[in-house]
């Protein structure tokens, strides 16, 4: 039964090295208002530097013992002369919050808030071993060996194919099937000129079908800080798969997008968790690059008090401002984001979609976190098939897998027309979903996403 739980463990994404229990304990606490020890990530006052800052705590009553001395660690955005945003580090033996309030309420800066864990979604349920997602065993390639060489060298694409070969694992993909995607393809099967980054874990950008489909500068790895955004988890390659899995190539699957722009962008690491000042950095670099689409599958609840969780919002708006789409998983918890919020998804930023889960059986999934206000519609999200690493494939269930499928959507609108805005896509997508009963009265749409229906209302939409 042990050799069992390890393989059901491992088909997660979790090294079970760390083991079981204390390594889903530390996950879950990890995404629950944990944050990394003597870090804060601070909004400085316009023109004033680090040095600057310590000169004048060491001034005031508010003094250099009270929060140590100051250390930059890293810039996240922005110059000197427009209050640059800053990851700095503290000396005293202060928790991060209190650091963040003591320095927040001095006046000295902006605002100051703790560098958050955040993490990819797991449930007690799916650690426990699920019978919905329990089945993803039957599959034809099962699971991938999580110990691979790291970050290897990206292999350049072949030419695809000049005909449509079909996909052999089509007739598992009941999601496609749900949302008409599949009925879509012969008029919009998606152009690799619209970037979808997906902001994960990584993608194993060798997979035999996924490769054809990346960004041609493949990504970027904020977690190492490397230019090798290679994943060790699984669980970007799994979103990357359905959101734009490579189409017709007579490989493997599909996704809502046969044809688009992967880029990735790796900022949660191998044991399933990254951190606030790691997210902004990929968002940023993200839209810099020439992204249209972000796909979330991630997030955590940081602080009740909500004035010490700005950072990631800000960067979210920064993002809405350059006229890019993000899209965000409602998460996994079972629970009301309009009562117990969970970041991004619940934040009030206009570019944001947030997604819910739903089944095979037309029921939002067991684990799936909804909100009358804060999630906007459902996609499907339970026993998904797609790739992971190895060109391999497996079946997971969870928000992580809806959030993609609308990101591929949102990839086959901008195809249909790119001089869409952001906010255009979103409102089109938002306005032609299918009524859902399970979801009625507890999400914004009471719908699911419809690939086909979306699609017409993007030919049609006057602006």
């Amino acid at each position: 039964m042990s050799n069992l739980r390890n393989l059901f463990l491992l088909s997660l994404g979790v090294i079970a090295t760390h083991g079981e229990d204390s390594f889903a304990s530390s996950l879950h606490e990890k995404a629950q208002g944990q944050s990394v020890p003597q870090s804060l990530i601070v909004k400085m006052k316009r023109n004033t530097s680090v040095w600057g800052l310590n000169a004048q705590l060491a001034t005031m009553s508010l003094d250099s013992r009270s929060v140590g001395a100051i250390s930059e660690v890293e810039a996240l955005h922005g110059a000197l002369d427009q209050g640059a945003t800053k990851l700095l580090r503290f000396a005293a033996g202060l928790t991060s919050k209190e650091a963040a309030k003591k320095l927040q309420s001095s006046g000295l800066v902006e605002w100051a808030q703790p560098n958050y864990y955040l993490s990819i979604f797991k449930t007690e349920e799916e650690l426990n071993g699920s019978v919905e997602l329990f089945r993803g065993f039957d599959i034809l390639k099962n699971g991938f060996d999580i110990l691979q060489t790291a970050n290897p060298p990206f292999q350049s694409p072949i030419d695809e194919p000049a005909e449509n070969l079909g996909d052999p694992l089509m007739g598992e993909l009941w999601g496609l099937e749900r949302t008409r995607a599949n009925l879509a393809w012969e008029a919009q099967p998606g152009s690799r000129d619209i970037i979808v980054a997906d902001i994960d874990t990584g993608v194993d950008y060798n997979h035999e079908d996924l490769n054809q489909n990346m960004w041609e500068g493949v990504g970027y790895d904020f977690a190492d800080k490397d230019a090798f955004p290679f994943d060790g988890h699984g669980h970007g390659t799994h979103t990357s798969g359905t959101i734009a899995g490579v189409g017709g190539n007579g490989i493997g699957v599909s996704g809502v997008a046969q044809k688009a722009s992967i880029m990735a962008v790796r900022f949660i690491g191998d044991q399933g968790y990254g951190t606030t000042a790691d997210a902004i950095l990929s968002i940023d670099y993200a839209v810099a690059n020439g992204a249209r689409v972000l796909s979330n599958s991630w997030g955590g609840t940081p602080e009740e008090d909500d004035s010490l969780n700005i950072a990631l919002k800000e960067s979210i708006e920064r993002a809405a401002e350059a006229d890019v789409l993000f899209v965000a998983a409602a998460g996994n918890d079972g629970a009301d984001n309009d009562s117990r919020p969970l970041y991004p998804a619940a934040y009030d930023v206009e570019n944001i979609i947030t997604v819910a889960a739903t089944n095979d059986r037309d029921r939002r999934s067991f684990f799936s976190n909804y909100g009358a206000e804060s999630v906007d519609l459902g996609a499907p999200g339970s026993n998904i098939l797609s790739a992971v690493p190895g060109n391999k494939y497996q079946k997971n269930s969870g928000t992580s897998m809806a959030c993609p499928h609308v990101a591929g959507l949102a990839a086959l609108i901008l195809a249909e027309r790119p001089e869409l805005t952001a906010l255009e896509v979103k409102e089109i997508i938002l306005s032609t979903v299918d009524p859902f009963p399970a979801l009625q009265g507890i999400t914004v749409t009471g719908g699911l996403m419809n690939v086909q229906a979306a699609l017409e209302g993007a030919r049609q939409f006057d602006r």
